[in-house]
């Protein structure tokens, strides 16, 4: 090309100029209803789009609780903790906490997927009518998009519910903690340890002052010969019959069996009309007793209950 003659490129139009004039001329000849169609595709893809971000924020969101409670989880979790201690509790509210997580990871999982499926089946639809030249509204997937949106609501308010149930527990435990702290520095405190050390007599002398200490009445303070099993006999604030047999034990291993739990069962309501039977030791029941108790309507306490009774001052509660 001669280089003193002009420019092609000055006198035709530049490709973006052309394909506006060519879209210019598209909508001069849109009728409402392509128009309309037009409209509705592209802001059903902009939900889809939309929700689609909404699912995968509250999937991080969750995911970032999560493994805060794992690692709470890391740093709380000792098989040998008493299941008595506020410890115990704070690692049983984290792994309940982390089950509701673990179900909700699933659910975003789930719907990230769907909304990803939904968002390119519509722009699929958009160009497949594009190209064949059709007008029709996007009904088929607006459905699926509507369902996924309300359960986007269901699992936002659930992870909040979760949240609110844990925050709570944790708040009471917290207050628990305070309560127990306060408890070990008074002189009412007595631990596992002093108590194995007490005689018989004493330790039976120990559940009726702790039954004074939550409101009752003590009636029989210690056992003796002939007293059928009820070594300690007090009457609670709504008038239940609370009889109570002491099992003291020197290692913290030794069991109390069934034959145990079938001889008072034999005499706490038959003979001392008992509303509430309540077994105590210091150490522990076997799964054979307890599941005879349970049968029976026999409350047991075991060393881990007694401990959050005598040593913390955790208040009776009978069943």
């Amino acid at each position: 090309m001669n280089v003193m003659e002009p420019s092609a490129d000055a006198v035709r139009p530049s490709p973006e100029q052309t394909v506006r004039h060519l879209l210019e001329s598209a909508r001069e000849q849109a009728t409402r209803v392509d128009l309309e169609a037009a409209f509705a595709w592209v802001t059903e893809g902009r939900l889809a789009e939309d929700l689609l971000a909404d699912w995968r924020r509250l999937d991080d969101e969750v995911n970032v609780e999560r493994r805060r409670c794992w690692e709470a989880l890391r740093v709380l979790r000792d098989v040998t903790a008493p299941q008595d201690t506020v410890r115990y509790g704070r690692c049983a509210a984290e792994r309940i906490l982390e089950g509701d997580l673990r179900a909700l990871v699933s659910r975003t999982a789930r719907a990230v997927g769907w909304c990803e499926q939904a968002r390119d089946e519509v722009m699929g639809d958009l160009g497949r009518l594009v190209r064949e030249r059709r007008t029709e509204f996007p009904s088929a997937k607006a459905a699926p998009l509507g369902e996924l949106l309300e359960e986007l609501k269901r699992a936002r308010a659930d992870f909040a519910r979760s949240l609110e149930t844990y925050r709570e527990e944790m708040r009471e435990l917290s207050l628990e903690e305070q309560r127990r702290q306060e408890f070990l520095r008074s002189d009412k405190s007595i631990s596992l340890e002093a108590i194995r050390d007490l005689s018989s007599r004493e330790f039976e002398e120990l559940i009726a002052s702790l039954l004074e200490r939550d409101g009752c009445e003590v009636r029989r303070a210690h056992g003796g010969a002939g007293d059928g099993g009820a070594d300690v006999i007090a009457t609670g604030g709504n008038g239940e019959r609370i009889v109570v047999q002491c099992k003291l034990r020197r290692k913290p291993s030794a069991a109390i069996g069934v034959p145990d739990v079938q001889t008072f069962n034999g005499t706490a309501r038959p003979d001392h009309r008992a509303t509430h039977p309540l077994m105590v030791t210091n150490a522990r029941f076997t799964a054979q007793a307890e599941a005879a108790a349970a049968r029976y309507g026999i409350t047991l306490m075991d060393g881990g209950a007694l401990r959050a009774w005598a040593t913390f001052g955790k208040p009776l509660r009978l069943a």
